[in-house]
């Protein structure tokens, strides 16, 4: 009588499991999908438009960390790259440095009481000194001054003296500025000179790449989008009008997880209280 009972048991919990088991099979056709209409569906290196800027996206992969919907051990991202032709870049000169001049070494002089920046030709003194035959190619020193001495009569004259006037070129605010750069000479403009050195202005292409991430806001020429990943190789960039519409997707199939997950429990616990069943229908019978 007790393994009888005890089968029947095993049949009914071995039934309640592979019941649930085949209606998680049957729900998963059911999950609710994001449906969105995008502006672009990219892939990686495809581009669009907007407003005449073109947008290119790169690195599509799955990132670690964070889970998304779906229970999954990370989320979906991408780079979106861009170049805006007409980028602000702003640099400053500080006073008593040196900088390139026409291939020349100069010293930056400001002053802002003229607001002007003035170069001043920074002198080689050994390579004048060798120029000049009449004179030794090294100084002489007394007292902390300077001095050149002649090779005739061993006459000294302070360095100060004998150098030529260093060349000088000046430039006021609002004048084109040539700033030089590890790439080259730059067409400036001067917008502002201080005590402590002059501020330069100008424009040009500036490189510019963002990050997207599942759900994520994205501003692209003044327009607001967000950026969904239907699988793993395809972003989309979508109005941001229908966010509110993707937040209830989402919402819904947060919802069919919890359900889901409820029925998988079910079909575990089931399945272990058959196994026990069966166990206790052959336990051997005292007396």
């Amino acid at each position: 009588m007790q393994r009888r009972a005890a089968a029947a048991y095993f049949a009914f919990f071995l039934v309640i499991s592979v019941a649930a088991y085949a209606y998680i099979g049957v729900a998963e056709s059911q999950q609710p999908a994001v449906s969105l209409d995008a502006d672009a569906e990219l892939t990686n290196e495809s581009t669009f438009t907007v407003d005449g800027t073109e947008y290119t996206a790169t690195n599509i992969h799955m990132s670690g960390g964070g889970g998304g919907h779906g229970g999954g051990g990370g989320s979906m991202a991408a780079d979106l790259s861009w170049t805006n032709e007409s980028s602000q870049y702003t640099a400053t000169v500080e006073h008593n440095t040196t900088t390139t001049y026409q291939n020349d070494t100069y010293r930056v002089l400001t002053d802002s009481n003229e607001s002007t920046v003035t170069l001043e030709e920074e002198l080689n003194v050994s390579a004048l000194l060798a120029e000049d035959s009449s004179v030794k190619n090294t100084l002489a020193t007394q007292n902390g001054t300077e001095y050149v001495v002649y090779r005739s009569n061993n006459t000294q004259v302070p360095l100060t003296e004998w150098l030529p006037e260093p060349e000088t070129v000046s430039f006021s605010t609002g004048d084109t500025y040539p700033y030089a750069t590890d790439s080259g000479t730059q067409e400036t403009t001067i917008s502002e000179v201080t005590a402590d050195g002059a501020t330069l202005e100008w424009v040009a292409p500036r490189e510019n790449t963002i990050e997207l991430s599942e759900g994520g806001n994205v501003t692209l020429s003044g327009q607001q989008f967000f950026t969904h990943f239907p699988d793993h190789h395809t972003v989309q960039i979508v109005p941001i009008q229908q966010y509110d519409q993707y937040q209830a997707t989402l919402d819904q199939q947060d919802y069919f997880h919890e359900r889901k997950n409820g029925i998988w429990g079910v079909s575990i616990l089931s399945g272990i209280a058959a196994v026990l069943m069966l166990g206790m229908a052959y336990m051997p019978v005292r007396g």
